[in-house]
């Protein structure tokens, strides 16, 4: 199967740090930035407004320079534990991702959701994103 076939990316990751340390790096601006790959973008910007029915505007820029949006709704808030909202970054495409955060031995286990796929390049820009948490986490 190719990335074009696919609907939903389910990717799972563990963390060799506290479920809050995880949970945080989804809400602050400036871990956002690193973990997106947005460090050196000069459009960067992060509007969150973390509760169930508060949204998000992340403006961000592709390796080749072109700028884009992403947006959502936060749907479901479980702090440390889980986080759901909705996800827009084609315009008219709209998806859902979950992420269910748990501690495990070592660390915590990030279970990562993304239903449905708007671009098949989301498949590997997620998991370089999550490379990119990684070595953040690592550091702090």
């Amino acid at each position: 199967m190719n990335d074009a076939t696919i609907e939903t990316l389910v990717l799972k990751r563990v963390y060799a740090v506290a479920p809050d340390k995880v949970w945080r790096a989804w809400f602050d601006a400036d871990a956002l930035r690193i973990w997106l790959g947005q460090g050196e973008s000069p459009i960067w910007r992060a509007d969150i407004d973390a509760r169930v029915g508060g949204g998000f505007c992340w403006v961000m820029q592709e390796p080749g320079g072109k700028p884009f949006e992403a947006r959502g709704v936060y749907r479901e808030l479980v702090p440390n534990r889980r986080l759901a909202f909705t996800w827009t970054w084609v315009p008219g495409v709209h998806a859902l991702i979950t992420v269910d955060i748990k501690p495990v031995a070592g660390g915590t286990e990030m279970l990562f959701t993304l239903d449905s796929i708007a671009d098949p390049r989301e498949c590997d820009a997620w998991r370089s994103d999550f490379k990119r948490l990684g070595r953040l986490l690592q550091q702090t």
